[in-house]
């Protein structure tokens, strides 16, 4: 069946080939890994090929039961006597049955249209009325008074808390808390709409998929709805600036439950007694009023995140709570990766993946996505902090904590103690370098002597009692005290032992008198309490890393470096495994991006490991820009002939850093635009920079381009793009452009369009090759050694390098006029193997073991080429 796919412009080829090939294997419900290079309207090309599809098979679906309804209401219209009449009658009432259970399904279907309809009248009148800015400036203004008088009310009720720190003190646990879900939502029937849901890397990304939807014909009968965590959302200050997830979310809770009140009254109707069930005031923006206002805006119009919290404070509306409120409602769902890849937190936000679509775009990162949100790591400050605060917790609140209560708490303290003397060095001035150690999951909690310990029933109870945040209040409040006395103990047992060393010499000497032993003043004794870490973040910390402990999976490790900066780390050898669930719940399962090579890693991800890549659609898509505009160069030899092998035991040499100046130099002075120089870390870009200001080179090259360099900090990153753009722009003088140093894997490398005249040149320096000496690699290159066999070890560690630079070169061509040229600076880049991982765009063109005259000429040439059109 020949499909017509509505597009905002004509598609290229490959474009349409992309949309076929995602609307078949939707329609046949099978598994996709799509390959579409950047700048060939990826996002666009999803968007029209999901959407149309679910057009069709909504207008499908009803269609079907029209025709099933019609043809029951004729059969039992027509429904003529026989002799077996009994039968007759049971077969009549079996479709009156059936008419009538599908007749309900086709109700619902339209009641949803005329609902939305509906909605979307509802919506266009309050935005178009100029009277509701000032009915809720009024309602505004009059909350915020009412809310002062129950601020008032609070601060007198919380000082009689404080004195006695009730907000902090555990409650004995239930074993079945109905009150306390209050993450999980009452089901309804399986009647639900087909929703795709669309993830991505980054925030984002996924904000330029809404303006991609807007551009549509489906724009106007899509509703859109974009998932976050509360940390994104929460518009309430006093939530927002505790700033770790696990406890804006617990706040967010508590502030919903403070709202009712309970109190007591004497028989004479006196009150005797006020407690308030909380200790923070309930949240304005949890208005259920308010929240289905923005919810109806959020359906009708497509909005990203930024739109979203723009609306919800001028609503006075909670932007998380009306995204979850709408959510069942809406037919497309965007969401980052990270609440895909974890099963928390897609139970967190009630994610209803059954018979529904799946669609990960930018997926080349999505088997580290499943890797990091199953790793758990906590560190010695973490450990020490839990550690400390928590014993000064059980010792300070010991008389009023049930016994129950005290022994778990203890338990928990065991645990934590054992689990930082995994990591703490012998001596503590000890500056050696710090220790790694991998062990299996049966091995570790042997060695950590933990082994006897039953975990689960630890973690469970710590998320019931609300530990964490308990712990995380009582840490802020006594900080200071806790500090002191850990100060005071450490310095009367010093002076203690000393004392009792002398007293015991003393007695051993016979028909002596015993001697007062000259103490000496110690010196202060130094003491360690992170005062900034918090004990309540340290502790989810923990619970995490022991959830994992006890999944005891034979593809798990833990990894233990001990020292300084000691750190537990869970290391998830197979990702597949947790990934299975998402596969096994959706109905299509689609991962896509720009470079998916190794295909064989998204295979095993989709199946299992399984042999079975019958339901495995791969679709390969060519660039959209011709092999003219792209030129390709491995650079083998420098301007001095010398060979530039940038591996890590040579990069640092003067002689490479100065070539590297030489080649930066003679580029910037025959390209035109931007150019754009990545680099494999931060810190060797900073050698860089400063060996090439040191000889003059920054100088020179400033004669021709402006330079500009990543910054470490993701908020400055706009504002040295936009300086970026505007010196390439403006070309004063006998300047040419500008000059970006970035960093391969950094903020620039993936995401960020150097389209046209911003980037004609990306040159790569260098191959970004992860530490081959790490413990964790060498874990998981053994592992794939192991279970695949060969050299899968090694196939991982070249793959893992040739994605950055991939995500480097995608940067460049992004439409199908444009033009770049792609300057691979190391002679390894010249091997076989190395250039067939290449974007196929770029190995068409490619010249390979080119020296510096070869390089020079050949880029001259094309930019001249492209010059004279």
């Amino acid at each position: 069946m020949e499909v017509e796919f509505p597009f905002p412009f004509k598609p290229y080829e490959i474009q349409e080939k992309f949309m076929r090939e995602l609307y078949s294997t939707l329609e046949e419900q099978k598994l996709g890994i799509f390959e579409s290079p950047t700048g060939t309207g990826k996002s666009l090309s999803i968007c029209c090929g999901a959407l149309k599809w679910l057009q069709d098979s909504n207008q499908k679906i009803l269609e079907e039961l029209e025709k099933e309804v019609a043809e029951l209401k004729a059969d039992i219209s027509n429904n003529t006597a026989s002799d077996d009449w009994l039968t007759e009658e049971y077969e009549n009432i079996k479709k009156k049955q059936t008419l009538v259970s599908l007749q309900l399904k086709l109700d619902k279907i339209n009641k949803r249209k005329d609902l939305f309809n509906e909605m979307k009248v509802r919506v266009t009148k309050l935005k178009s009325n100029p009277a509701n800015k000032t009915i809720q400036f009024y309602f505004n203004k009059k909350d915020k008074s009412e809310n002062a008088e129950v601020d008032k009310e609070n601060v007198l009720e919380e000082k009689a808390d404080v004195e006695e720190d009730r907000d902090l003190i555990l409650e004995e646990c239930e074993e079945k808390d109905e009150g306390d879900s209050d993450e999980e939502e009452i089901l309804k029937e399986d009647d639900q709409i087909t929703k795709i849901y669309i993830s991505s890397r980054t925030h984002s990304q996924l904000s330029q998929f809404i303006g991609e939807i807007k551009r549509t014909v489906f724009k106007d009968d899509t509703r859109v709805v974009t998932l976050a965590s509360r940390q994104h959302y929460c518009i309430n200050s006093e939530v927002a600036r505790l700033k770790n997830a696990n406890l804006i979310n617990e706040r967010c809770l508590d502030m919903q439950k403070s709202k009712t009140k309970s109190t007591s009254v004497g028989e004479e109707g006196k009150v005797l007694k006020k407690t308030k069930t909380k200790s923070c005031t309930a949240c304005p923006y949890y208005n259920q009023t308010n929240i289905n206002r923005l919810k109806e805006r959020m359906l009708v119009d497509i909005m990203d995140m930024e739109d979203l919290v723009k609306s919800g404070k001028e609503l006075k509306a909670c932007p998380y709570y009306a995204s979850r409120m709408a959510m069942d409602d809406a037919e497309v769902v965007l969401i980052s990766h990270a609440g895909i890849v974890s099963s928390g937190a897609r139970s967190g936000i009630s994610l209803k993946l059954q018979n529904n679509i799946l669609i990960l775009d930018e997926a080349h990162g999505l088997t580290t996505a499943l890797e990091n949100a199953h790793s758990a790591p906590v560190t010695g400050k973490q450990l020490s902090s839990v550690k400390t605060f928590l014993q000064f917790y059980i010792n300070k609140y010991r008389s009023r904590l049930s016994s129950r209560n005290l022994l778990t708490l203890n338990q928990i303290n065991y645990v934590v103690g054992k689990l930082l003397g995994m990591i703490k060095p012998k001596q503590p001035n000890e500056n050696k370098q710090d220790e790694t150690t991998i062990f299996t999951l049966e091995d570790f909690v042997i060695k950590a002597e933990i082994d006897h310990m039953n975990l689960h029933p630890l973690v469970e109870f710590c998320r019931k009692t609300r530990l964490a945040p308990k712990l995380h209040g009582f840490s802020m409040r006594y900080s200071q005290q806790v500090l002191e006395e850990e100060m005071k103990k450490s310095t009367v047992s010093k002076k203690s032992s000393f004392e009792m060393f002398m007293s015991n010499i003393a007695k051993k000497k016979d028909g002596m008198k015993e001697v007062e032993p000259e103490i000496k003043e110690s010196a202060p004794v130094q003491v360690n309490v992170p005062t900034e870490t918090s004990a309540g973040s340290g502790l989810y910390a923990v619970l995490d890393f022991l959830e994992m402990l006890c999944d005891r999976s034979e593809n798990g490790r833990v990894l233990a470096q001990k020292g300084q900066t000691g750190l537990l780390k869970y290391l998830l050898l197979n990702p597949a495994e947790h990934f299975s669930e998402v596969v096994k719940e959706c109905r299509s399962v689609i991962v896509a991006g720009g470079t998916m090579e190794p295909i064989a890693e998204f295979q095993a991800l989709l199946t299992s490991n399984s042999t079975n890549d019958d339901i495995v659609n791969v679709v390969r898509c060519e660039h959209v820009v011709p092999s003219d505009n792209v030129l390709g160069v491995c650079m083998s030899k420098g301007p001095t002939n010398v060979s530039l092998n940038f591996s890590f035991e040579h990069r640092m040499s003067n002689e490479l850093l100065s070539e590297v100046g030489r080649i930066l130099r003679n580029i910037c002075s025959i390209v035109p635009g931007g150019v754009v120089c990545f680099l494999p870390s931060y810190s060797y870009e900073q050698t860089v920079y400063e060996h090439l200001q040191k000889n003059k080179v920054i100088e020179a090259i400033t004669k021709k381009k402006t330079i500009f360099r990543e910054p470490k900090s993701a908020s400055d990153v706009d504002q040295v793009l936009n300086k970026f753009a505007s010196a390439v722009k403006s070309k004063e003088g006998d300047k040419t452009g500008a000059l970006l140093l970035s960093v391969v894997g950094g903020k620039l490398s993936e995401g960020l369009n150097f389209s046209d005249e911003l980037g004609r040149c990306v040159m790569v320096v260098g191959m970004p090759y992860p530490n081959v000496k790490s413990p964790e690699l060498q874990e998981k290159m053994n592992y794939l050694n192991r279970t695949a066999g060969g050299s899968a070890g090694n196939i991982y560690y070249e793959s893992l390098c040739m994605k950055a630079v991939n995500q480097c070169i995608g940067r460049a061509v992004r439409h199908a006029n444009d033009y770049a040229c792609v300057l691979l600076v190391d002679e390894r880049f010249s091997r076989p193997q190395t250039m067939a991982a290449l974007p196929s765009f770029v190995q068409k063109s490619l010249i390979s073991n080119c020296n510096f005259g070869m390089t020079i000429g050949n880029v001259a040439k094309f930019f001249a080429r492209h010059k004279e059109k």
